[in-house]
């Protein structure tokens, strides 16, 4: 991987390279640390004829500590780092066994590569993910690009409040008996996925209900074979109520709750709703 820049830098440092002077250019080649690298572009752009597409974009795979990586896998996603199977890249690596040996898909560092070159005889392929797991690093991957860009003020005055009540609900969803569950905790069980729109002072969310989930949640009315409607906005009622209390006192924002379904967007409204990434996302790895 191919990085240039100029003056002292934080990559030059870890890379074991003197500090140049302030106004002196560099470029720096870095090799991924276990020798591997993840394929981010996607299948219609791989299977394109080479005179179209002629290059595949790629990011290393990297090691992280066991702690970051149990973050990775249980609560803590991000936007650059997408923890990968250790045992089957272990085995691939010669480090079975080795418990230090956690890899993730590091998207903070991206090169183009020759598809041509991918059907060389030394060059080695591997395909650790189940096909679950690999439209999970899809989504992650576009993410990466199509984050919306909130005021500082939304993000810290709001998206981060109400990150923390979604993931109290979502944890105890799991250990809370059904019958017993409240409203709020049933509506974020029943959430599929989270969108977001930032409109001034005033912050939607979308929780974006399915059937199956509703049904698990206890927000499915068997009647009449869909999703319950009515408890679904009593929930969300509630929910805002938490929400509110959330927000920094004073700082002028109002947030609002309103749930819907796949079905029930028009492509329109879901361009203008981004997703909300919350730092309790499921498993990346989960079958």
């Amino acid at each position: 991987m191919s990085i240039v820049g100029r003056g002292p830098a934080g990559v030059l440092e870890s890379a074991g390279v003197d500090a140049p002077a302030p106004d002196k250019l560099w470029a720096l080649t870095v090799d991924s640390e276990v020798g591997w690298y993840v394929v981010l572009s996607g299948a219609c752009d791989i299977v394109r004829d080479p005179t179209i597409e002629p290059c595949l974009t790629v990011c290393p795979v990297t090691l992280v500590d066991p702690t970051r990586y149990a973050q990775l896998r249980h609560g803590g996603s991000s936007p650059r780092e997408f923890p990968l199977p250790a045992a089957k890249l272990a085995q691939m690596c010669s480090r079975t066994g080795d418990k230090a040996f956690c890899p993730v898909a590091d998207q903070r560092y991206v090169a183009s590569v020759d598809k041509t070159a991918l059907v060389h005889p030394d060059v080695a392929t591997l395909r650790p993910l189940t096909g679950p797991q690999q439209g999970r690093l899809a989504l992650w991957a576009g993410r990466r690009y199509a984050r919306a860009a909130h005021p500082d003020d939304v993000e810290e005055q709001v998206l981060k409040r109400a990150a923390k009540v979604v993931a109290r609900l979502a944890n105890s969803f799991d250990t809370t008996a059904q019958g017993k569950r409240t409203l709020p905790q049933q509506l974020v069980g029943a959430t599929d996925a989270w969108l977001v729109n930032a409109a001034g002072k005033t912050v939607t969310l979308y929780p974006v209900l399915t059937e199956s989930l509703a049904r698990d949640a206890g927000l499915f009315d068997t009647a009449a074979s869909a999703i319950d409607s009515k408890a679904a906005y009593a929930a969300a009622k509630k929910l805002r109520g938490e929400l509110a209390a959330a927000v920094t006192a004073g700082s002028g924002f109002m947030i609002a709750v309103a749930p819907t379904t796949w079905d029930a967007m028009t492509a329109a409204e879901y361009i203008d709703r981004p997703p909300w990434t919350w730092e309790s996302d499921p498993d990346p790895l989960s079958e």
